[in-house]
């Protein structure tokens, strides 16, 4: 998870660095296509010249409005992620380390509880009850069950 975090983080850096500088490219275009219709008002430039360069520098400028669009979205939802991963990591550890057992982390973590009927044939009550955990099943963990039904197979 660290590892990822990691990863995701420098890519958002990446992203937040290159929006910058699109952004401060984007401002350069404006101030020069006043320049250029400036020039052009008076008389430096040519109606053709004044053209075909605004045409380059609107085309760029559209192109880099479009990528910053892109851009900004990526580092929200990097950004989003990134609060959405602690939000869980939180939730986890909560579940991980529960001080109590609290019907809320029952019903997220057991499916069902199974508890078999009392055996009394070798003098000791033994009673087997299976638990089947969400999402993957039964796992036997009644090494005492285990012991019995070895010694009764035997």
């Amino acid at each position: 998870m660290e590892n990822k975090t990691a990863v995701q983080r420098a890519e958002q850096e990446q992203a937040k660095r290159t929006l910058e500088k699109q952004e401060r490219r984007i401002n350069e275009l404006d101030a020069i296509i006043q320049r250029l219709y400036e020039d052009h008002v008076m008389g430096k430039l040519n109606a053709e010249r004044f053209a075909k360069l605004s045409e380059g520098y609107e085309k760029e400028q559209a192109d880099l409005k479009q990528s910053v669009g892109n851009l900004r979205a990526i580092v929200n939802a990097a950004e989003t992620q990134a609060v959405n991963v602690k939000s869980f990591l939180k939730i986890v550890k909560k579940y991980t380390e529960p001080t109590e057992l609290t019907p809320a982390i029952l019903r997220e973590f057991v499916e069902k509880v199974v508890v078999h009927a009392p055996d009394k044939s070798s003098g000791h009550r033994v009673q087997r009850i299976d638990v089947h955990y969400t999402f993957i099943g039964e796992i036997d963990l009644s090494p005492e069950y285990n012991k019995y039904e070895k010694e009764t197979t035997a």
